[in-house]
This record gives structure tokens, C-alpha cells and sequence, in this order.
């Protein structure tokens, strides 16, 4: 199977100085690529949950603000959310 790809100027001057240092063509270069890329992929199963599960925190709520001002915003906030669900 043929396949065409279009390369920015500088990843093709890459493809080719790699391709002449190696001593491979370049489309021998670009079949590795491809074949390592989808191995690489098909291997990770990671879902975005586990990718971020570390950064998220145990689950606790903020303390209530000690400024008066933001604590009665806070707490109707916390009011309203509590009749919605």
C-alpha cells in the first residue's frame, strides 16, 4: 500500500539527514516510525482517569472561609447546591 505524507521543511531535512547517517531510506525510516508509534498506542490501555488519578485529591471538602464576607457566600452556595441534588 502506497501512502503519501506531507512534512514541514525541517522534519523532512531530519528524514533525510537521519535516513543518510543511519544508511536507511527514508521510507524504511518512516515504516519503523509507524510500526513502533502504533505499538506504543495499542499497548496503552491507560483511561484519563488513571493518566490523572495521582493528582487528584482524597475527596474532602474546603474548610468554610474565616472572612466573614466569603463565609456567607459560601454558605449560601452551599445551600443552594444542597437543594439542587
Amino acid at each position: 500500500m502506497t501512502i503519501s505524507v506531507r512534512l514541514p521543511p525541517e522534519e523532512q531535512h531530519m528524514l533525510e539527514v537521519l535516513a543518510r547517517r543511519v544508511g536507511r531510506s527514508k521510507s524504511d525510516l518512516m515504516r519503523q516510525a509507524v510500526r513502533e508509534l502504533c505499538q506504543r498506542l495499542a499497548a496503552d490501555n491507560r483511561t484519563p482517569y488513571s493518566l490523572g488519578q495521582d493528582l487528584f485529591g482524597t475527596g474532602s471538602l474546603a474548610p468554610a472561609p474565616s472572612d466573614p464576607m466569603k463565609r456567607q457566600i459560601w454558605e449560601k452556595l452551599r445551600a443552594k447546591h444542597r437543594r439542587m441534588g
